[in-house]
């Protein structure tokens, strides 16, 4: 986990939630391949800060009634990381050389299993 804060709020990053999640539809709606990897390599980063502000609030005491909505929020965006990394092939190692004032946390989480065919 990174040590940075977002110091959000709930209302402001659920609605950063919903406006990610919205670019889904939209990388999958393109045909160009080059600009569907490109739209979800920044959303993936996107989502990586999201996931991380969203995990700062189900923490935080202020926001323990909200704590349910949040984590449901944070498994999601997790969830769809994990697919745009999958069906678009994202490569983390460029996410992580954006990284350089070291922001985003471990992204181990993201290592995608094989699929048996």
């Amino acid at each position: 986990m990174s040590t940075h804060r977002y110091e959000s709020t709930a209302k402001g990053v659920m609605e950063w939630a919903n406006s990610e999640l919205q670019h889904v539809g939209r990388i999958a709606s393109l045909n160009d391949k080059d600009i569907q990897y490109s739209y979800a390599l920044s959303t993936v980063n996107g989502m990586a800060h999201l996931k991380n502000a969203l995990f700062e609030l189900v923490n935080d005491p202020d926001y323990e009634y909200h704590k349910k909505d949040l984590l449901k929020t944070h498994d999601a965006v997790i969830r769809v990381m994990k697919h745009l990394i999958r069906e678009y092939k994202v490569n983390l190692s460029t996410i992580k050389g954006f990284n350089v004032r070291h922001v985003l946390g471990n992204m181990k989480y993201l290592k995608t299993r094989k699929r048996r065919s």
